[in-house]
């Protein structure tokens, strides 16, 4: 998508409108000339969603007989909810009926559709003579995907041609593939009820665009089509891409978060299936939600710390399958390190347990590690298994000096799983599963931002430290990490001028390296990443802003920047 570094979502979309119809204006008859294609795609895309509403006429065994056809729109490869009456309903003062109460009670697919009458299958539930069917006007909550070939601003252009029906909640998604059951994992796991992919492909001196459409609780696909691509069109929205663009790596939007923010996790605590931002400030925990801006969110509960909390992680997982994340905060205490799970009950976090070591999410499970004075991490990292408490379970294999926070594990189809990890220099290592080193970073990341003396019998005696590393985080095929710039390469510990979000992925034998977010001024202090966007938390160099003191604002600053992780 296109985008400009605006202060409010709303904002960029009149942006985007505007840039788009400007695009169109210049592309007039080349847009003019695709319509017809891409406007058939688009309605027979939407004929499957079309509200309409009749009566099972009779049933046979998982055979249902509708009394609508296609005179009414309906067609093969719609779902249809079943409805059944239930005892009517009453005003409460009066008793006078006011109707009758609805349940549902199962859903159907149609099979073939004649004039008017037309025969489905029942998918889930039951059904009887005279239940209802429907297809409400409710929008579709429908994944938008394509593969790494798709021209993108043609995918960009049908896009905006599906949002603006109105017709469906678009959620959007960095997968590219064109792997069917990679598209249903990411749909289910963003709860779309349909998934829409698409692709390319190219006969002779023409390109085609190819349409697949899945039902996401059981992987049918129920619509394929393909349309001609108008060269003419597609020329004209690469030339409003490569005019209008700006520099990949501006952001979306930013905002001043609390001064005192330190780290970041993107989670879902309530179980309404829409994400809150958590801030930590080392001892206490703010929610905030994100939409038009940047608010307190769940009435402006928080995790209150004490004083002696400094908390060095967070992070979240739904360890008991409620569909509500809990968050997980580890924090060195005095000299000892507590981690907590807490769950958000519907008025305030509550904390389900507590244990002296250190956790961290890894995929869907919780790991963990001991802690001792004279070591930091000390022994082997373990799975954590939820039975109502958190049980010790089977040790991680990891090459001896790595510890719970340095690594990330990925997968290559010949060695099987490999490991990323960090050392204590910053430098990131490929090992492989009988810990041999496969690949070495060049150069060091930078120093790590949270790090700690180890004890010593005496203070003539420096027996090193040991760092918490920041987040490696696996995205696709991709591995992000952050890395800083310092303000002087000669003279540590005076600040860094920039930092950057890198992206590794593995070719077979080595890493291949590339910038997805550059010039982010001063330190990156976290991020975290979701399925179209990476959020990241910043200090500006030295944590001041020094243009907001000829402003008349507090120079102290701390900014969230939002950037866009398609087209990366």
């Amino acid at each position: 998508m296109l985008f400009f570094p605006m202060t409010n979502q709303a904002t960029r979309r009149l942006f985007n409108g505007i840039l788009l119809f400007f695009i169109l204006c210049c592309a007039h008859t080349a847009v003019c000339a695709a319509d017809s294609a891409m406007d058939t795609m688009l309605h027979t895309t939407t004929s499957y969603f079309k509200p309409v509403q009749g009566k099972i006429f009779a049933v046979e065994g998982k055979r249902v007989v509708l009394t609508i056809g296609a005179k009414d729109s309906v067609k093969a490869g719609m779902r249809f909810q079943i409805l059944r009456e239930e005892a009517p309903f009453r005003h409460p003062v009066t008793k006078e009926p006011l109707g009758k109460l609805e349940s549902l009670v199962g859903k159907l697919q149609v099979r073939e559709a004649s004039g008017d009458a037309s025969t489905g299958e029942i998918i889930e539930g039951d059904a009887k003579e005279g239940d209802t069917i429907r297809i409400s006007e409710i929008k579709i909550n429908l994944l938008f995907c394509q593969s790494r070939d798709t021209d993108w601003q043609l995918a960009e252009f049908y896009y905006r041609k599906l949002k603006d029906t109105g017709r469906f909640q678009i959620i959007d998604t960095a997968l590219e593939t064109d792997k069917p059951e990679e598209i249903l994992v990411e749909a289910r796991r963003l709860h779309a009820d349909v998934a829409l992919h698409l692709t390319m492909k190219k006969a002779e001196a023409e390109t085609f665009l190819i349409q697949n459409l899945y039902w996401v609780s059981d992987g049918l696909k129920f619509g394929a089509m393909e349309t001609k691509v108008d060269q003419a069109l597609a020329k004209e929205l690469a030339f409003g891409e490569e005019f209008f663009t700006l520099e990949k790596h501006q952001p979306l939007t930013q905002f001043e978060v609390p001064t005192s923010a330190r780290f970041l996790i993107m989670c879902d605590v309530d179980g309404d299936r829409n994400k809150e931002l958590i801030f930590s400030t080392g001892r206490d925990l703010i929610v905030y939600a994100l939409d038009r801006d940047l608010h307190p969110a769940l009435g402006g509960v928080t995790i209150k710390g004490s004083m002696q909390d400094n908390h060095i992680w967070i992070d979240s997982t739904d360890l008991n399958k409620n569909n509500k994340d809990e968050i997980i905060i580890t924090s060195m205490k005095g000299e000892d390190i507590i981690s907590s799970v807490y769950e958000y009950d519907g008025k305030e976090f509550t904390l389900i347990y507590q244990d002296n070591v250190f956790m961290r999410k890894m995929g869907d499970k919780l790991i963990a590690q001991s802690y001792s004075r004279n070591l930091g991490f000390d022994g082997e990292v373990f799975y954590l298994q939820w039975e109502g408490v958190l049980k010790k379970g089977d040790a991680l294999k990891l090459p001896g000096d790595v510890n719970i926070y340095d690594f990330v594990f990925f997968e290559d189809p010949k060695a099987g799983r490999l490991l990323l990890a960090y050392d204590e220099n910053g430098y990131l290592n490929v090992y492989d599963e009988n810990a041999m080193r496969l690949w070495r970073s060049k150069t060091s990341a930078g120093d790590f931002l949270t790090t700690f003396k180890k004890n010593a019998p005496s203070v003539m005696v420096d027996r090193g430290g040991w760092s918490v590393k920041d987040r490696l985080i696996f995205k696709q095929k991709d591995i992000l990490y952050v890395k800083r710039i310092p303000f002087f390469d000669i003279v540590k510990g005076f600040g860094y001028k920039k930092s950057q979000i890198r992206s590794l992925q593995w070719n077979g034998y080595s890493m291949e390296e590339s910038i997805v977010i550059d010039g982010v001024d001063g330190t990156i202090l976290d991020y975290a990443v979701t399925s179209d966007n990476i959020f990241v938390l910043a200090s500006p160099l030295f944590g001041i802003r020094a243009g907001n003191i000829l402003k008349g604002e507090s120079p102290v600053k701390k900014e969230l920047y939002i950037y866009p992780l398609k087209g990366m």
